[in-house]
C-alpha cells in the first residue's frame, strides 16, 4: 500500500477553536432569548465559574447566587459581548469576578455597619443603671447568644428601625430568610430571658 496516498487523521470535532466558536454562537443565540442556548452555555461552563467564584467568596451559596446573576446577564445582555476582544470563557470569568468584588464589597460594608450598630446598642446598655442593671445584664447575654442572622436582623429591625423589606435588601438575603430570622431570633430572645429569670 502506498503510503503517500493515506490523507492524515482529521483533526478532532472537539478542539479548542470549535468550543470557543460554539460557544460565541451559543452566546448570539442566548442573547435573542434561546434558553437552549442558555441551558447548553450554563451546562458547559457554570462549573468553572462556581469553582473560581467559591475560591475568592469562601461561600458555595453566594458563588451559586452569582452564577446565576451571570446568566441571567448573558441572557439579557449577550449582545455586549464581542468575540475580538477575548474569548466567551474569559468575558463569562470577567463577568463573574466583578460581581464577586461588588458581592465583596457589600459584604464588607454590610459587616462594618452591623459591627458600628451592635457596638453602639452594647455602650447604650451599658451606660444604663439603676434598679433593673439585672434584667439589662441578662438581656445582653441573650442578645450576644443569638445565632448571628438572628441578632443582626433583629438589631436592624428593632434599633434601627429598618423594615423587614430594608433588612433584606440591605443584607442582601430573600425576604421569607429575614422574617423566619427575626420571628426565631424573637423566640429565642424570649425562652432566654424567661429561663434567665
Amino acid at each position: 500500500m502506498d503510503s503517500s496516498r493515506i490523507s492524515p487523521p482529521s483533526p478532532p470535532l472537539n478542539t479548542k477553536q470549535t468550543v470557543d466558536d460554539d460557544d460565541v454562537r451559543l452566546i448570539r443565540l442566548a442573547s435573542t432569548g434561546d434558553a437552549t442556548a442558555l441551558a447548553d452555555l450554563y451546562d458547559r461552563h457554570a462549573p468553572l465559574l462556581h469553582s473560581v467564584l467559591t475560591q475568592k467568596l469562601g461561600n458555595s451559596a453566594e458563588s451559586e447566587d452569582i452564577v446565576h446573576d451571570v446568566f441571567l446577564k448573558l441572557h439579557t445582555k449577550g449582545a455586549l459581548y464581542n468575540p475580538s476582544l477575548g474569548k466567551p470563557v474569559a468575558w463569562l470569568l470577567t463577568v463573574a469576578r466583578n460581581m464577586a468584588f461588588d458581592q465583596l464589597r457589600r459584604r464588607s460594608l454590610h459587616e462594618k455597619y452591623v459591627s458600628k450598630q451592635s457596638g453602639a446598642i452594647m455602650d447604650n446598655m451599658s451606660t444604663h443603671s439603676g434598679p433593673h442593671e439585672d434584667e439589662l445584664e441578662l438581656l445582653r447575654h441573650c442578645v450576644k447568644i443569638l445565632p448571628d442572622q438572628h441578632r443582626d436582623t433583629l438589631q436592624l429591625a428593632y434599633f434601627s428601625g429598618l423594615t423587614q423589606q430594608e433588612i433584606a435588601e440591605q443584607l442582601s438575603q430573600p425576604l421569607g430568610s429575614v422574617k423566619a430570622w427575626i420571628r426565631r431570633g424573637l423566640m429565642k430572645l424570649r425562652e432566654c430571658v424567661e429561663g434567665g429569670l
